[in-house]
Order: structure tokens, then C-alpha cells, then sequence
């Protein structure tokens, strides 16, 4: 019985699984320099993939 529900869980975290972006090197640097600049700021950084 418990196999059962580990099965389960498996297919849901699989079912909510969100595929790696596809990065250019400018979009990877670009991320990188925000996630620079907010560490030394301190400020909050937000990315939104569409």
C-alpha cells in the first residue's frame, strides 16, 4: 500500500515539474549582473519567464 502513494507522489512532482529555460550567454550575464548588483544594493530582484 504505501509503494502505492510513493508512485503517486512521484507522478505528481513529475507532473509539476517546469522545464530549464532556454538561455542565451547575454541573458545568463545579464541575470547575473542584476543578482550582483542586488546583493550589493540589498534590494529585492523579481524574473518573470514568459
Amino acid at each position: 500500500m504505501p509503494e502505492q502513494y510513493i508512485g503517486l507522489q512521484e507522478v505528481i512532482n513529475k507532473q509539476l515539474e517546469v522545464p530549464k529555460p532556454d538561455l542565451t550567454e547575454e541573458q545568463m550575464q545579464q541575470i547575473n549582473f542584476t543578482l550582483i548588483e542586488a546583493l550589493h544594493t540589498n534590494k529585492q530582484v523579481y524574473r518573470i519567464y514568459m
